[in-house]
């Protein structure tokens, strides 16, 4: 947790523009000692709170942003496994409640979906022990997290739903010349060793990004950010002229 909150510490540093010069005058600190301390992670609660006054934030909002970097896995049991394996639909709502905090009025108004059909969502969601729905229809998640572990047997059916959508919007973007910033295709000849190499690249990058994503929705609001959707693919011996995609 100590390095989380180191980092998140820097993050709030180049959000309020401040650097380490101007920070260690702040608190009456050399910048040296300043940058000494950063390094080695190491001060009392009093001076933390003192940095957190001088940058403007207190500690429990560092400590929220700090806690947004530590990885948290939801692993499905069978019964909610199950359940996502019967209606993928739930399983990207479920996935839009972890990250809206419960909020299904935001969910349902983001994506203009039936609220009749969402609440019978979140009753199901609420059988197998994901949420608890209480009076009013409020929602309280049993898992605050973002990240689920599934089965690859699930994996494979919510990802082609999600692969077959994403393709065909971005296609259409593409035609519209909207939104699609940036396209690559390529082929490398590689050795597995350097196979394996290039997809360990992959998931370090999007973990990196992933890990930025969720402080830089806590310091700055979604509302401010570029919301980003990816996806990427390695397919061995592919060759584009022996498939036609067609809308």
């Amino acid at each position: 947790m100590r390095n989380d909150v180191f980092v998140a510490l820097k993050d709030v540093m180049k959000v309020r523009k401040v650097n380490y010069k101007d920070l260690a005058a702040r608190i009456d600190m050399s910048e040296s000692g300043l940058k000494k301390l950063m390094a080695g992670q190491d001060c009392s609660v009093s001076k933390l709170d003192q940095i957190c006054d001088a940058l403007n934030i207190n500690l429990g909002e560092l400590f929220s942003i700090a806690q947004q970097s530590k990885d948290s896995v939801l692993k499905l049991d069978d019964k909610q496994e199950a359940l996502f394996l019967k209606e993928p639909i739930i399983y990207h709502f479920f996935t839009e409640l972890l990250s809206s905090d419960g909020d299904w009025k935001a969910v349902i108004n983001k994506h203009r979906l039936d609220k009749n059909e969402s609440l019978s969502m979140l009753r199901s969601l609420d059988k197998v022990n994901l949420i608890e729905l209480g009076e009013n229809d409020r929602v309280k998640l049993l898992f605050k997290g973002s990240d689920i572990n599934i089965s690859s047997k699930l994996g494979a059916l919510v990802s082609f739903n999600i692969d077959r959508y994403f393709f065909e919007y971005a296609q259409e973007q593409f035609k519209l010349e909207q939104k699609t910033s940036r396209g690559s295709r390529g082929s490398f000849y590689l050795k597995k060793e350097s196979v394996t190499d290039y997809l360990k690249a992959l998931d370090d990058l999007q973990l990196e990004f992933a890990k930025r994503s969720k402080r830089e929705e806590l310091l700055y609001g979604s509302e401010k950010l570029e919301n980003i959707t990816f996806m990427s693919y390695l397919a061995t011996d592919f060759r584009a002229t022996d498939y036609v995609f067609t809308k």
